[in-house]
């Protein structure tokens, strides 16, 4: 049905309601006093000509009333067409039924619109990370092929290099794209989880970074003595420190610093990794975990804070957020970034944490006291009619014993 049908149906039968509702009580008022006074019924008819005058009023209010559905519909027609920048206006001396409808849909709107925008620039960064490696993989390809076996032999390594580590980079990128697209769709991103302790984690990311970082800057992991235990997916942890340690090395120069620590509070293992760099801007720190963002190239010339591919970042804080965890940041300019990344701690046999332990005793006890509650109901509803009988009766002797004691006292009272 066409907009202009569907609103003229609409209207008619609006006309229709509100008429047969001014109608009918008019005919049950005369039927009633033609009933008590003995008027006559064919005075009905002097009402006839009043029900045009009575259709076309409500013709005319019903216009008015579905004025803010008319646009509403209007305005879902443009959202079918992907056309999300209208919006609906709300009069000042509205209805508030109305009034909230019209805000209703605007923020239908404006969620649907900083969506898609997030959706088109997210594409939109996507398709330049995946054009850049492109770019180079196809320059020096077209290099090797115009070359042919002339080509110098130190080139040659140069290209072949280049193409090798271009191609890793696109493998990365793709591989973390479909992460945050699983994590996206609510498909989980940790797989195993198991109860392990988090000196292990970072000790296997002390062995891998200690290899890789330069010798100019000091690599230190500051860990207890006594195991702090999570649940959690170790291969999934140890992508998030490492992608942590890996971008303090790079944005912390020559003679810097470093640090990697764990301590348990209030029940939390508490890992922070700590970087003597360049530091990040207030304004970069509140987008710093956004999906392809990166630090001005002008302060920073790698590309640090994002694993190479502007993702990393992103991953870590989905699979933190999906151990339960959380990560925060604190950094200044010129002196250095914390980041701070906080997992609850886990019972080393139950693997639960002190929260799930105590919700799960809680729910043992109130299982516990409903079963009672239930035998005991089941025993009363079951108990032998003669039982019953013992019982109302010994009550009932226990009820007089007292009253006759009483009166044997006084008895014996006024015979004194």
């Amino acid at each position: 049905m066409l907009k202009a049908e569907w609103t003229k149906s609409m209207r008619a039968r609006m006309t229709l309601v509100m008429s047969l509702s001014s109608v009918v009580p008019v005919v049950i008022c005369h039927l009633i006093v033609v009933g008590t006074s003995g008027a006559r019924f064919s005075d009905i008819v002097w009402y006839l000509p009043l029900i045009p005058v009575l259709i076309a009023i409500n013709w005319f209010l019903s216009g008015i009333i579905l004025i803010p559905l008319r646009q509403l519909l209007q305005a879902t027609t443009k959202l079918a067409n992907m056309d999300i920048r209208q919006r609906l206006e709300v009069e000042p001396n509205e209805l508030l039924e109305t009034a909230e409808l019209r805000k209703s849909f605007n923020k239908l709107l404006n969620r649907l619109e900083e969506s898609l925008n997030i959706q088109c620039q997210f594409v939109a960064d996507a398709s330049h990370e995946l054009r850049t490696p492109l770019t180079s993989i196809q320059g020096y390809t077209k290099l090797l092929l115009r070359r042919g076996q002339s080509i110098d032999g130190h080139l040659l390594a140069e290209a072949l290099q280049t193409i090798s580590d271009e191609s890793g980079r696109l493998i990365r990128l793709v591989s973390d794209l479909l992460q945050l697209a699983r994590a996206d769709a609510g498909q989980a991103i940790i797989n195993q989880q198991d109860v392990i302790d988090a000196r292990d984690v970072l000790a296997s990311v002390e062995d891998t970074v200690t290899v890789i970082a330069p010798e100019q800057i000091e690599i230190q992991f500051i860990m207890p003595s006594q195991p702090i235990f999570v649940f959690a997916d170790s291969d999934r942890l140890k992508q998030v420190f490492l992608n942590l340690t890996n971008n303090a090395i790079k944005a912390t120069q020559a003679g810097g610093k470093v640090t990697v620590t764990l301590r348990m509070s209030n029940n939390q293992a508490i890992i922070r990794v700590i970087d003597t760099g360049i530091g990040i801007a207030p304004a970069d720190q509140q987008r710093i975990f956004d999906r392809f963002y990166r630090v001005e190239r002008s302060r920073v010339k790698s590309r640090i804070y994002g694993g190479g591919t502007g993702l990393g970042l992103a991953i870590a804080l989905t699979i933190i957020k999906a151990h339960g965890g959380s990560i925060d940041l604190e950094s200044e300019l010129n002196k250095g970034s914390t980041f701070t990344v906080r997992l609850p701690v886990a019972d080393e046999k139950t693997g639960k944490s002190d929260t799930e332990k105590k919700r799960t005793a809680e729910l043992a006890r109130l299982e516990a006291q409903e079963k009672q509650d239930r035998q005991k109901e089941t025993k009363d509803q079951t108990r032998d009619p003669r039982d019953q009988r013992d019982q109302r009766g010994q009550n009932q002797k226990d009820q007089r014993e007292p009253r006759e004691k009483e009166a044997a006292t006084a008895v014996q009272e006024q015979q004194d």
